[in-house]
């Protein structure tokens, strides 16, 4: 399989994640942002479930497979040693994703979410809140990486609509 061929199976894969992610932030949206006064119920944490595994899986995808193929698609050399910090710089460099640090905040977002603070109510809500802000910027993320992809032709035809 080519690297074209490789991409736009990546890109379906994450445009499923995408979407179901989607879904569940416009589901959840009439609740942001939590609070300690509001207990979450069972159907509320259904959806903070669907969300927190779209997100891992979505950024997962994104930076085991769409991001380093962006590098081969875009003829960016890097050695095959370079570490994925060093491939998140040349892709900032190339207008790729917006930021190197946005990344990694969206690693610490994703990392809020796995403590349940069980013993700290406000704790737990914080955190809540903060990866709910990551879960959205996630989504914009890939929406700019999937344009980055179209408007810079890695692809010989458009790729699917997420």
């Amino acid at each position: 399989m080519n690297p074209e061929q490789s991409m736009r199976i990546y890109l379906a894969e994450c445009g499923i994640h995408a979407r179901v992610l989607n879904k569940g932030l416009l589901d959840i949206e009439k609740y942001l942002p939590f609070s300690v006064k509001v207990e979450i119920d069972s159907d509320t944490l259904r959806i903070l479930d669907q969300i927190a595994y779209r997100f891992a899986k979505l950024q997962d995808s994104m930076g085991e497979k769409v991001l380093p193929l962006i590098l081969v698609l875009a003829q960016e050399p890097i050695a095959a040693s370079a570490t994925f910090a060093e491939k998140l710089n040349r892709l900032e460099r190339i207008g790729a994703i917006p930021s190197t640090e946005e990344w990694k905040k969206l690693r610490v977002a994703r990392n809020a979410i796995a403590h349940e603070y069980p013993d700290d109510p406000e704790m737990r809500i914080s955190a809540i809140n903060r990866f709910m802000e990551g879960a959205l910027q996630m989504s914009v993320l890939y929406q700019t990486v999937y344009e980055y992809i179209g408007a810079h032709s890695l692809l010989s035809k458009k790729p699917h609509k997420i």
